[in-house]
């Protein structure tokens, strides 16, 4: 079974005649049965490897951690990390029984760290079967940051509001304001678009050739007032990189900005 499959096949007596007739049929075989025919999700922390089931309940605690431990305190001051692995791996069922899923109780409580360091975090040697793996950095920038929430080939989390607007606002500084305008995809909401209305209709407007550069300074400007003033306590990256908003195409796919 393939990991987006969701049946699993029937071996047919013809089927097994051709798998004994070759051996690249064989080998793959072999293989599979090496490797377990069930998927899980892993991330590899610096405490070791935690383990989710690519079930109901597995998808939710994967969530439900990797919102509170990365996407909430992503711009925070003493965010711990510096890149997250986060891995595709198959396994066998009663191998991985009592590994996955340990990160909340019965109750849906989060555990405390002494259990976590006890029953849930496993060692690496349980990623020898990785499929697929994603490695973010986390460096934090806006780039990074909408890497990591992007649906696709991101995690696809839920943007809290606070990092929304970060992220908007760091973009913003270095690239200047979107061409065509800025527009939030449900459920994120720009929380300082008014302070930007201005500047948007002259660029949108008829005189925009004439004023695209001066609006341009000016919404970076703004971008930095607003950070200092709103987030004085954010981390930043401190080697910002400059762009032109010309060379940007901004559009809006899944949620938020899309670069």
């Amino acid at each position: 079974m393939s990991k987006d499959e969701h049946f699993k096949r029937i071996l047919t007596p013809g089927m097994w005649e051709e798998i004994q007739s070759s051996p690249k049929m064989v080998e793959k075989m072999l293989d599979n049965l090496k490797r377990g025919n069930h998927y899980y999700s892993a991330v590899e922390t610096d405490k070791g490897v935690l383990l989710f089931d690519d079930n109901t309940n597995g998808e939710w605690q994967f969530n439900s951690y990797m919102y509170k431990y990365v996407e909430n305190s992503f711009f925070e001051l003493d965010f711990p990390l510096k890149s997250l692995a986060v891995h595709d791996l198959s396994g066998w069922p009663s191998l991985m029984e009592g590994k996955v899923n340990l990160c909340k109780n019965e109750r849906g409580d989060w555990v405390d760290e002494e259990t976590m360091k006890r029953c849930a975090y496993q060692d690496r040697s349980v990623l020898k079967n990785v499929v697929e793996s994603k490695i973010f950095d986390l460096a934090p920038t806006w780039e990074n940051y909408f890497n990591l929430t992007e649906i696709g080939e991101g995690l696809g989390l839920p943007r809290s509001p606070d990092n929304y607007d970060r992220m908007t606002l760091l973009f913003i500084r270095e690239q200047g304001y979107p061409e065509d305008g800025l527009v939030d995809e449900y459920p994120d909401e720009f929380s300082f678009y008014d302070k930007f209305e201005e500047i948007e209709k002259k660029l949108l407007g008829p005189d925009r050739l004439n004023v695209h550069d001066e609006m341009q300074e000016k919404a970076k400007r703004l971008a930095g007032d607003l950070l200092n003033e709103h987030f004085p306590n954010m981390r930043q990256n401190t080697e910002m990189k400059e762009g032109k908003i010309e060379n940007v195409i901004v559009e809006r796919k899944n949620k938020g900005l899309r670069i």
